[in-house]
């Protein structure tokens, strides 16, 4: 049953990969708008809805956040990102964990990677609040590997309740922007989201350079 539950999914991506190929107007914040905007009032429902789909797409959710700045404006818009985006999360950790979980620890049992999987576990809630705080990796992706750890749904919900903050009014300031390409509000969001893509490699070089031991630096070593 998992088997063909993973299949499914797979196939399911795969397909979506596929339509935004063959499709890749549909990819632009502003075709996105237009679309949640068309259903009227319904419209927020309609965001959560399609919000709820992509978090299995890698970036999708990006590309939903900036529309999200664009139809609902700065305000609106994050409180909505902000609050659809903690909930949907859940639905790839929950798909990953019942569909995953046991066949990743069977395959790393005594590897080299089981013992970063059990650091990783030992400090679950700093970890992933980290990574929502600094998002090295997509937001998905992240969601897939909360899946296969040892975090709990509560641990989980609080790291991105505090740590989603930052990224989703970058997101959301970004997309807002867009109304005025060029315009000082536009350059400031390009500007911060730009930072956001560079704190990662630059947090973990200021590490380095000053010697500090900490759980990212064991996680890097050999």
């Amino acid at each position: 049953m998992k088997k063909v539950a993973l299949e499914v999914l797979v196939a399911v991506v795969l397909l979506t990969a596929l339509l935004l190929g063959l499709f890749p107007e549909a990819l632009e914040p502003e075709a996105i708008r237009d679309f949640i905007l068309a259903f009227g009032p319904a419209a927020p429902l309609a965001f959560t809805a399609v919000y709820c789909l992509a978090v299995f797409v890698p970036y999708g959710t990006t590309l939903l956040s900036m529309a999200a700045g664009l139809a609902f404006g700065l305000v609106s818009g994050m409180v909505l990102v902000f609050v659809v985006t903690l909930f949907a999360s859940l639905i790839p950790l929950s798909v990953a964990r019942r569909l995953g979980r046991d066949w990743v620890e069977e395959k790393i049992g005594g590897t080299r990677v089981e013992k970063y999987a059990d650091l990783i576990n030992r400090n679950a809630f700093l970890v992933f609040f980290y990574l929502r705080l600094v998002p090295s990796l997509p937001y998905e992706v992240q969601n897939y590997i909360a899946g296969i750890s040892r975090i709990t749904y509560r641990q989980f919900l609080l790291a991105s309740f505090l740590g989603n903050g930052p990224i989703v009014f970058i997101l959301v300031f970004l997309g807002d922007s867009l109304t005025d390409p060029g315009s000082p509000g536009f350059w400031l969001a390009a500007g911060i989201f730009l930072l956001a893509l560079v704190a990662p490699p630059l947090i973990a070089l200021a590490l380095r350079r000053l010697g500090k031991e900490s759980l990212w630096a064991r996680l890097s070593d050999p």
